[in-house]
């Protein structure tokens, strides 16, 4: 899967399913280091003894503390570690989730698609650019949005090697306002088709997976994310995810980028204000971009909830990329610049990487053709 190496710690007393989840993990990530602790007042000695875990799988059953006790215990010792509860229902989940106590919730006897969501988040977090303090911070954040049950229903279904797209168009239409969203999104210019439609299961095709998957998740924060004081500002932010969508794709196609490129930019710039949506709801003002930049809090999410490396990397413009060449990152950060200041106001570095690319007189002459 990856040769990064991840350090897993499994907090279990049932030996037997402590074997199981070893050999599955040691063939899902061969690379990974596993340790096991069985008795859970032995995790804090583990913790100050060993490598932090970058995964904490615990069983909820366990002794006093309880499972529970153990991953409110890690989100202050290792908060920058996923934290996995295991459990034998879903009980209990949303108290958990909204306190941000545990970001996956695994139900047994677990399939082997979500140990690999797991490991998956985890390595796509691990290579991110961000600093030490800020995984700290945003490992201990509560009151983060979480994704709902229909909301994971279609993610796992958009997550297998070949979706059906009979039962995306049901879960779909499930849901009146996702629905029509998609249809929205299908019909509109930038899509480039000569007609119209009505048909979900047409419109989901037209938008692509990477899209249905990026608006699934926008719309579910759209519904979440409410405030009674700030809700004008929400809506603007909300405006502003789509606008963006809709001008890094045109852009992306603007300087011949292949379709593929096109749809991942159109994720990108809508889910890009999903830091600032939160930092803007947030109902006791702890939260700004002082305490942990906006983007960064979008890539942190995009990751733990399974999106694929290349839309979460391009969450981070703060700092130019590494490589010089045309990205999804440099689209991102050409669009950021034009929506919030109707203007190239790049600084020198900025202006010089651009300008290395050869890109100013394409970009010059499609924002004319935006205004």
């Amino acid at each position: 899967m990856h040769d990064l190496k991840i350090n897993i710690l499994i907090i279990d007393d049932d030996e037997l399913l402590l074997r199981a989840l070893i050999r599955t993990l040691n063939r899902l990530c061969p690379s990974a280091h596993v340790c096991t602790v069985q008795v859970a007042t032995q995790f804090e000695q583990q913790i100050n003894n060993n490598a932090l875990p970058d995964i904490i799988f615990c069983d909820s059953m366990m002794q006093l503390p309880t499972g529970k006790n153990v991953l409110e215990q890690a989100k202050e010792l290792c908060p920058s570690a996923l934290r996995c509860l295991l459990t034998g229902d879903m009980s209990g989940n949303y108290q958990l989730q909204l306190n941000n106590v545990i970001h996956f919730h695994l139900v047994k006897p677990f399939a082997q698609s979500h140990l690999e969501s797991v490991i998956n988040s985890a390595i796509v977090l691990k290579t991110l650019p961000i600093s030490g303090e800020h995984r700290i911070i945003l490992g201990q954040l509560s009151e983060l949005p979480f994704l709902g049950e229909v909301t994971q229903n279609l993610l796992n279904e958009l997550n297998k090697n070949e979706p059906n797209i009979s039962i995306l168009e049901k879960d779909v239409r499930h849901d009146p306002l996702l629905a029509g969203k998609v249809l929205q999104i299908a019909n509109s210019a930038f899509m480039g088709f000569d007609s119209s439609t009505s048909s979900v299961k047409e419109a989901i095709v037209r938008i692509g997976l990477i899209n249905l998957r990026a608006i699934v998740v926008f719309s579910e924060l759209s519904h979440q994310l409410l405030s009674k004081n700030k809700q004008k500002a929400i809506n603007n932010l909300i405006d502003k995810g789509y606008k963006k969508a809709e001008l890094s794709q045109s852009l992306a196609k603007y300087i011949k980028q292949d379709r593929q490129t096109q749809l991942l930019a159109c994720a990108v710039g809508l889910l890009s204000v999903i830091g600032e949506l939160i930092i803007t709801s947030d109902p006791h003002g702890d939260l700004d971009s002082e305490v942990v930049p906006k983007f960064v809090l979008s890539a942190y999410l995009l990751a733990l909830w399974g999106f694929e490396q290349k839309i979460v990397d391009a969450q981070l413009i703060d700092e130019l990329p590494s490589q010089k060449s045309i990205s999804l990152t440099v689209i991102h950060m050409i669009v950021e610049h034009v929506f919030c200041n109707n203007a190239f106001n790049f600084n020198l570095e900025e202006f010089d990487f651009i300008d290395d690319l050869a890109l100013f007189p394409d970009i010059e002459q499609w924002w004319l053709s935006n205004k």
